[in-house]
This record gives structure tokens, C-alpha cells and sequence, in this order.
């Protein structure tokens, strides 16, 4: 009964992927193809953060 209720859970967060020069997106396979031409001179990090958070304040302060 776990499973079930498992499946109909509605999430609460959700990924982003960010480069130390602030730019970030929401796609692992953009991120992880961004990375393999090194766009951005770095390698992405990947944050959780809940669905209502302003990513731009959030990846701010990751970066501080």
C-alpha cells in the first residue's frame, strides 16, 4: 500500500542545475550536454529546492 500511495504522492520540489556564473536551468540532459562542450568553465551543480522558490535568490545564495 506504501507503492500506491507513493505513486499519487505530488511533488514538492524540484531539480535545478546551475553553473558557478549564476545560469541555470531545470533539464539534467541540457545540463549534462552543457557540460560536455564546458559552456559555462565549469561543471554543473544540481540543487533541490521546493516548487515555490525563487530560483534566482536560491542559486544567489548557493554561489555566496
Amino acid at each position: 500500500m506504501d507503492r500506491l500511495n507513493n505513486l499519487n504522492a505530488v511533488p514538492t520540489t524540484h531539480s535545478i542545475y546551475y553553473w558557478l556564473d549564476g545560469y541555470w536551468i531545470t533539464d539534467k540532459e541540457e545540463a549534462e550536454l552543457m557540460d560536455s562542450i564546458n559552456a559555462f568553465g565549469s561543471l554543473h551543480q544540481v540543487a533541490e529546492l521546493p516548487l515555490g522558490a525563487d530560483v534566482e535568490v536560491e542559486v544567489r545564495r548557493l554561489l555566496s
